[in-house]
């Protein structure tokens, strides 16, 4: 703490009334600059794609322009990281994500981030659900087919995970172990990578977002056998749910939204909950994401912060079940 003298001592009152004029002054200029929004994964996989979707009129808002840098590694720890340093002034924000905040800090040995910690929750932005999705040529056309066919030939297939420690990693490691087989695991440094090697035929299945799995889908690229949600979801309602399939209680959603580090002051943290929440609740954004297959999400500062401590704790927990390490 930085003590002031100026002449003399400071009254108690004079001290009040000037934090209360330099919180007030504060508020009334952020931001006065722009925004750098740090993505932790590489360009074209869903992290991307939901923060250049957002990132124009989240701009809009705020009256300055905000700058998406990509800086992926480690399930998303890097960037995660980078962020965690820099300075509480709200202009350098993350993009976090049940992979970068809930699992990767229980997977590697040296996170270097407490996601209690180390940030401040601003704004969830979405959740999905992921789908299981397979290579045409692969010889199944349900999850019963692909769970046979795995344990038939034990070690003989491989998945895809946008990178190590990443939820979708976790998950389908969570799916293997419950299934009962043996299949190898393939890491990409992000869920772009790992869908073009899907499409090309180089692995056999994997778990991805609604969203990326759409247009793939739609146009018969990939088999779609299931999703992860408690719920058939209305864009694909054709597709079971794993419940469905035989994982009774199997629910999981993908979410992303928008945390700083931490001491983030709490007027420049309201500021940007308020505008977050905008561009989600705005009518296009929504429909944007519905079409999608995503749910639009929109919460206070501490229920995001209670949300990202609670999965938190339950990721840690399956972590610790199936034994999952980076390869």
């Amino acid at each position: 703490m930085t003590k002031i003298t100026i002449g003399g001592p400071i009254r108690l009152g004079a001290c009040v009334a000037a934090t209360a004029f330099a919180l007030g002054l504060h508020a009334q200029t952020y931001p006065i600059r722009a925004i750098r929004l740090v993505v932790p994964f590489p360009p074209g996989g869903s992290s991307d794609s939901v923060a250049r979707v957002v990132v124009q009129r989240f701009s809009e808002g705020l009256g300055q322009p905000v700058v998406i840098e990509n800086r992926p590694g480690v399930g998303g720890l890097l960037g995660s990281e980078a962020v965690a340093k820099a300075a509480p002034d709200g202009y350098t924000l993350l993009l976090g994500s049940v992979s970068s905040l809930a699992v990767a800090p229980h997977v590697f040995s040296n996170p270097r981030i407490d996601p209690g910690k180390d940030f401040a929750a601003i704004a969830p932005i979405l959740s999905s659900p992921l789908t299981v999705i397979a290579r045409p040529a692969l010889p199944v056309n349900s999850i019963a087919d692909l769970v046979a066919l795995a344990r038939s030939k034990p070690g003989a297939l491989n998945y895809g995970a946008a990178g190590l420690g990443t939820h979708v990693y976790l998950v389908a490691e969570l799916f293997k172990k419950q299934a009962g087989f043996d299949a190898v695991h393939v890491p990409f440094q992000g869920g772009a990578p790992a869908m073009a090697a899907l499409l090309a035929g180089n692995i056999d299945y994997k778990f991805d977002v609604v969203n990326t799995t759409l247009p793939h889908a739609r146009a018969g690229k990939v088999k779609v056998l299931a999703v992860t949600s408690a719920k058939r979801i209305a864009l694909m309602p054709e597709v079971p749910t794993l419940a469905e399939s035989g994982f009774p209680g199997f629910d999981t959603t993908a979410w992303m939204g928008v945390v700083g580090p931490a001491r983030l002051p709490a007027d420049i943290v309201s500021r940007l909950n308020s505008e977050v929440g905008k561009t989600v609740s705005s009518r296009d954004l929504n429909e944007v994401y519905v079409s999608q297959g995503a749910v639009p999400e929109v919460a206070s500062p501490g229920a995001f912060a209670e949300m990202i401590r609670r999965e938190y704790a339950y990721w840690g927990k399956v972590v610790k079940q199936i034994g999952a390490k980076p390869d």
